[in-house]
């Protein structure tokens, strides 16, 4: 089974449909073009905090973010 991604660059889209994302893995570019993959713990109107792969819980303002990339299978 392949997979299809779901990729939100507009800072509108993103803030619109973060909440849908609550509780899965995706991908996070930030605006220095560093990408942080991680679990969506919490999102509020100032950002959003993921949990990355080592347990930590690391926050993120939506003015730092580019784009989020979510794969789900096709």
């Amino acid at each position: 089974m392949g997979t299809k991604q779901l990729r939100l660059s507009d800072p509108e889209q993103i803030r619109k449909r973060i909440d849908e994302f609550v509780g899965k893995q995706i991908n996070i570019v930030l605006t220095d073009s560093t990408v942080v993959f991680g679990t969506v713990e919490h999102v509020n109107a100032t950002g959003i905090t993921l949990r990355n792969m080592r347990q930590k819980k690391t926050t993120h303002p939506f003015v730092t973010l580019t784009e989020i990339y979510f794969d789900t299978n096709a």
